[in-house]
């Protein structure tokens, strides 16, 4: 994989060191995982989870950097993959609350889906998000995803003693290029 530096942003493959005490409270920040399923994971947990994709090539995390300061400010999962389909899921997590509003995500989402479109051969991407999470759906479409569907009234939520749901919008993005040749024997690197 290729680093690019010249850009605002790049992406490299989180490394363990880059699961410190910053990178962990990151997960334990209400406001960063009100979407997420990785809550309040702890550093062995996290390192846990990092070599299992790194040994089983199931997914791949990459860390965003921002350029300008070198620093590690946020993860973009590739996977699961599906590889016999060419499939694989998109998570992006921005931890750093300091680069919130800035078209981080946006800028990541569309370097993940070059690599692996490039580099790996991967057919399609897929992310679901909630419809709540406005900021999240507005960063996958500027980073080249469409809407593909949606299921009304998917997730549950409870506030202030209310009730109430909303939908689960899938969003995709494909590789117009697409071989399947070069699929099955990517790894990151």
């Amino acid at each position: 994989m290729l680093i690019d530096k010249s850009d605002e942003i790049y992406l490299r493959p989180l490394l363990k060191k880059d699961i410190n005490k910053r990178y962990i409270s990151w997960f334990s920040d209400v406001q960063v995982t009100k979407f997420l399923d990785a809550r309040n994971i702890t550093k062995k947990e996290s390192i846990y989870y990092l070599q299992k994709g790194i040994d089983t090539g199931q997914y791949y995390i990459l860390a965003i950097c921002c350029s300008r300061a070198d620093l590690h400010i946020g993860n973009i999962k590739i996977g699961p993959i599906r590889r016999k389909d060419g499939l694989s899921d998109l998570v992006t997590v921005i931890g750093d609350r300091n680069y919130w509003g800035k078209g981080v995500a946006s800028k990541a989402i569309k370097k993940a889906t070059n690599i692996a479109f490039k580099e790996g051969g991967m057919r399609k991407f897929i992310a679901s998000i909630d419809s709540l999470n406005i900021a999240s759906v507005k960063s996958y479409l500027k980073g080249g995803f469409t809407v593909e569907s949606k299921i009304k009234d998917y997730f549950f939520h409870e506030q202030n003693g209310k009730s109430y749901f909303s939908d689960k919008i899938f969003v995709s993005c494909a590789n117009k290029d697409y071989d399947i040749s070069t699929l099955n024997n990517w790894k990151i690197k």
